[in-house]
């Protein structure tokens, strides 16, 4: 059984695969307390594999959250996988995915304030996405090794209660650091989930 926000079908609004239509499985619960998270992912209900999998729409499934690593995620990513899903996993880096990412297609990693922007060692991931919030400073905040790796797969998002402030913020970074690429998120922009 699994803790459950949330599941529904839209279109990825961030990152790498910006407007592709998928399926959303929201976890509720998260490690950090970040004080701008515009998510609700507070507990609804609890649901099996069988259940969650049932309310898959799209070939594209997003596990996010809160922290869907709070939690054994293999039976879930095994059924997916099982039934041809391309599986992505939205994560914020503070716990390890190097047991399950054999069975995850995509990981995107949000670093947050709240633990220095560090990443788990042990966290393996495709992309990086930062938010803007006024704290985050690349040149002191993104490791050399990280910058070399990820070049043009590191996102900056600006934090949705300043945003036109934040936009500015993360625009001024990315002209200075050219590895760095802005990221809106469009699914707010043309107001669907």
């Amino acid at each position: 059984m699994y803790p459950i926000s949330e599941i529904f079908s839209s279109i990825q609004g961030e990152g790498s695969f910006l407007g592709c239509p998928a399926t959303f499985i929201r976890f509720s619960g998260c490690n950090l307390n970040c004080p701008w998270c515009d998510t609700d992912f507070s507990f609804k209900k609890y649901m099996t594999v069988d259940e969650i999998v049932s309310f898959v729409e799209y070939q594209k499934v997003i596990i996010t959250g809160g922290e869907p690593t709070l939690y054994d995620l293999e039976p879930l990513l095994v059924k997916l996988k099982e039934l041809g899903k391309i599986v992505m996993l939205e994560t914020n880096g503070t716990n390890p995915t190097d047991k399950i990412r054999h069975l995850i297609d995509w990981i995107v990693c949000s670093p947050k304030p709240e633990v220095n922007w560090e990443i788990n060692e042990r966290c393996l991931f495709d992309e990086l996405k930062y938010v803007v919030d006024g704290q985050f400073n690349p040149k002191l905040h993104i490791k050399e090794d990280i910058k070399q790796k990820y070049k043009d797969k590191i996102w900056l998002q600006p934090e949705s209660s300043r945003f036109y402030e934040r936009a500015k913020q993360a625009f001024e970074m990315a002209m200075k650091e050219p590895y760095l690429r802005v990221g809106l998120q469009m699914h707010k922009i043309i107001n669907v989930r």
